[in-house]
């Protein structure tokens, strides 16, 4: 409810409650006999909402308060029901969908005691998903953590939980289905594809050089020094 839809608010007699067809838990209020607004089940039975009751301005606007409260902590429920998310990405989705910012610190700060979320916990099964199921590395990880808006400190644990050998071998088994058979026609050729497409992909160039390296044994051949052409040193 936007301001103007406040100011409309008046002192009456609630004369009709009635619950929606499209949405089971809403219920829509009528004062004097005019449509008032609609309130979620839960509010409607905390504040009494029941026809006959004589209801106040003042009461009135605390009641659509509440409502706004409730709408923000189900929308935010609603969308971590689907996946995790960090603290900072559902404030922008609350922010997205027109709560005001405050509101969407207090939405967020229940969620975090209710322990609905943790940064940490995020960032530690994100870093798991990304690694283990999609195979990128760790760089790529760090960057996507920082953009979600989780804490340096935490991101720093969640990537020294990344298995070494996990991920050099998640890297090896890439590049060799990616280009095996590239490797095979001319080995150079594939070394740059091989080691750019790694570094695409947030793996470090000391490991990319070792999985390379590794790569073209297994074909005979011996890894040629480019990595500075990828801008590392």
């Amino acid at each position: 409810m936007n301001h103007d839809e406040e100011d409309k608010l008046r002192s009456g007699t609630i004369t009709k409650v009635e619950r929606q067809k499209r949405v089971k838990d809403r219920y829509n209020l009528y004062i004097d006999d005019e449509f008032a607004f609609s309130v979620h089940e839960d509010i409607l039975i905390r504040y009494k909402l029941v026809k006959g009751s004589e209801v106040e301005e003042e009461g009135l606007r605390a009641i659509v308060h509440a409502q706004e409260k409730q709408r923000a902590y189900l929308y935010a429920v609603r969308l971590l029901g689907s996946r995790l998310r960090s603290e900072h990405e559902l404030w922008n989705r609350l922010k997205q969908k027109g709560y005001d910012p405050v509101l969407a610190t207090t939405t967020v700060e229940r969620l975090k005691q209710e322990q609905y979320v943790n940064d940490a916990v995020f960032a530690e099964q994100l870093t798991k998903q990304r690694v283990r199921s999609q195979k990128k590395g760790r760089n790529w990880v760090k960057q996507e953590l920082q953009f979600k808006g989780i804490d340096p400190i935490q991101i720093s644990k969640a990537i020294q939980q990344i298995d070494e050998e996990t991920e050099y071998r998640s890297a090896y088994e890439l590049v060799y289905k990616k280009y095996r058979k590239e490797f095979i026609i001319d080995a150079k050729q594939a070394q740059r594809k091989a080691m750019g497409f790694l570094l695409r992909r947030g793996y470090s160039s000391s490991l990319v050089s070792k999985v390379v390296r590794e790569v073209l044994k297994a074909f005979g051949e011996e890894l040629e020094d480019e990595m500075n052409e990828f801008g590392f040193e």
